[in-house]
């Protein structure tokens, strides 16, 4: 299963990164770190995006926060640009996402180290692709990370 797994960033702030990885089940194809927000997504997409064959796309949910005037609620606006061009994209929250899918399995399965990003957002986004196919089932995707870890272990 090819899974494009998407970190979002922020709209407004310029340091701030999207991390974009292509799975095809738990093993990497390739790895995108965007520039900030909606337009440089979309830039993206135009010059690569359009042409991957994916079987789905996975978006980390953001849920905003009404509380706090100080957050950054602007990843919203860069959701939306990613669900224009992805409209059947899924939304995965990654509560719980660290729990399923630990720092060592990353590393093993070779999800771990990706050029600089804004706060590791490449990473995020393998974490969170290989986390909406365990805890959907994902079977094939389940065999290959057993498979992977069971290599890596025999040495």
């Amino acid at each position: 299963m090819k899974i494009l797994s998407i970190d979002p960033s922020s709209n407004r702030i310029e340091s701030s990164t999207t991390g974009i990885v292509l799975l095809d089940n738990a093993r990497l194809v390739d790895y995108w770190v965007v520039p900030f927000g909606a337009q440089n997504f979309k830039t993206w997409f135009k010059e690569i995006g359009r042409t991957l064959e994916v079987d789905t796309v996975v978006v980390e949910k953001f849920e905003v926060r009404d509380n706090d005037y100080s957050r950054d609620n602007s990843v919203v606006e860069t959701i939306e640009a990613i669900e224009l061009c992805y409209p059947d994209l899924i939304l995965q929250r990654n509560a719980g996402y660290q729990a399923d899918i630990p720092n060592d399995l990353l590393k093993a399965l070779g999800l771990w180290t990706f050029d600089k990003s804004h706060h590791q957002d490449v990473r995020a986004a393998a974490r969170l692709g290989l986390f909406w196919a365990i805890r959907n089932d994902i079977e094939e995707v389940i065999k290959d990370i057993g498979r992977i870890a069971t290599e890596k272990m025999a040495g």
